[in-house]
């Protein structure tokens, strides 16, 4: 059964019942007024070329895999930028559940193949940590329209930071995905790197144009400091590594003892506050006392544990700017003037705000 968590009042996050019951285990539905559950009918709906196409794929897995006919599976996922192409199938399979992963524009693009390739890579240079995987590959289609891998039925890190009563065990969580971040960019040798800023001021200068006179005037003074603070960072090397791409928490699965990364079809080398901004701006989404919170705009604990997992030396001082930077081009993208925000956006936005003021305030 698909379900819907309603975190404050607006929608955190659709989890299957298993992982629900985990959330209760852990104190969250049974002791907060402010976290219910509602359930939800399987979604997103495919029409009926997109069913009758997965039910094909399906059945070509199953026959590679010897499972037998007729596996059943639901669409859990429907990509928001590429909806005619892109999708995510959950197969019921006689002892475990798969999950597929379609692109129906990938013979071209070379899209699935690509990724499937670095998963294969990436899972042998995983046996060696105890602690950090990725989920295992499986079979990739003759015709490069999908692949599949193990489906795994756990809260991802993002359902956990969004959603948890515990500032230990979300600081944890940070812990753990920097250790995890810490492994795979150690998968290549690193290099150095000069950071160049400009694309970043650039977007930001962009995304002013587009957004209420009030912002344009809450905005300037933090897009002065930034830009002054481009001008001092700008040529200063950092480490480069094979980078995840996408590093967001929804792309990190918290197991039993260890945690499993997915989703790699942005994967290439650059520098490596890139992976670590990604993950540690959904800090965002933890109440926070001015005093916890650093001059980047994120919670310290959770900062400072990250860190304890990840090794790899990185310039503080761009690190610092480049969260700013996100967190700034973020805010600023939610008051896009053709944007209308849903309840759960405006809360971000609000956020957002919070957030910016505080590490604006610091030098």
């Amino acid at each position: 059964m698909t379900v819907l968590v309603v975190w404050r009042d607006h929608t955190a996050l659709l989890r299957t019942m298993s992982a629900i019951d985990m959330a209760c285990a852990l104190g969250s539905c049974q002791s907060n007024p402010l976290f219910r559950v509602q359930l939800l009918p399987l979604m997103p709906i495919l029409t009926e070329d997109e069913n009758r196409r997965a039910t094909e794929f399906v059945a070509e897995f199953s026959r590679h895999a010897g499972l037998g006919p007729a596996l059943q599976f639901d669409c859990v996922y429907r990509s928001h930028g590429f909806p005619d192409t892109r999708l995510v199938l959950r197969v019921q399979g006689p002892t475990r559940d798969y999950a597929m992963k379609i692109d129906t524009a990938s013979p071209e693009s070379g899209r699935l193949k690509a990724e499937f390739d670095v998963l294969t890579r990436l899972e042998r240079y995983f046996d060696r940590h105890e602690t950090s995987r990725v989920v295992h590959p499986y079979y990739l289609s003759p015709g490069n329209m999908f692949f599949v891998t193990e489906f795994i039925d756990r809260p991802t890190a993002v359902d956990v930071i969004h959603n948890s009563e515990d500032d230990d065990q979300v600081a944890r969580i940070y812990r753990r995905a920097g250790a995890w971040l810490n492994d795979l960019h150690s998968f290549q040798p690193a290099t150095e790197y000069e950071f160049r800023p400009r694309w970043m001021t650039l977007s930001i200068r962009e995304l002013v144009n587009s957004v209420p006179p009030h912002i344009v005037e809450e905005s300037q003074s933090m897009v002065k400091t930034l830009k002054t603070s481009a001008q001092h960072l700008k040529g200063i090397p950092d480490t480069r590594v094979f980078s995840h791409g996408d590093f967001h928490g929804q792309n990190l699965i918290v197991g039993k003892g260890e945690m499993i990364g997915l989703d790699f079809t942005e994967v290439r080398e650059k520098l490596a506050v890139y992976d670590i901004v990604d993950f540690l701006k959904s800090d965002i989404f933890r109440d926070a006392d001015q005093s916890d919170v650093d001059r980047s705009g994120i919670l310290k604990l959770n900062k400072d544990m990250f860190f304890r997992g990840y090794r790899h030396p990185i310039h503080i001082g761009i690190l610092d700017f480049c969260i700013r930077g996100r967190l700034l081009k973020d805010w600023l993208a939610s008051w896009h003037i053709d944007h209308n925000c849903s309840a759960y956006e405006e809360d971000r936005r609000r956020r957002l705000g919070d957030r910016l003021q505080i590490a604006f305030q610091q030098r």
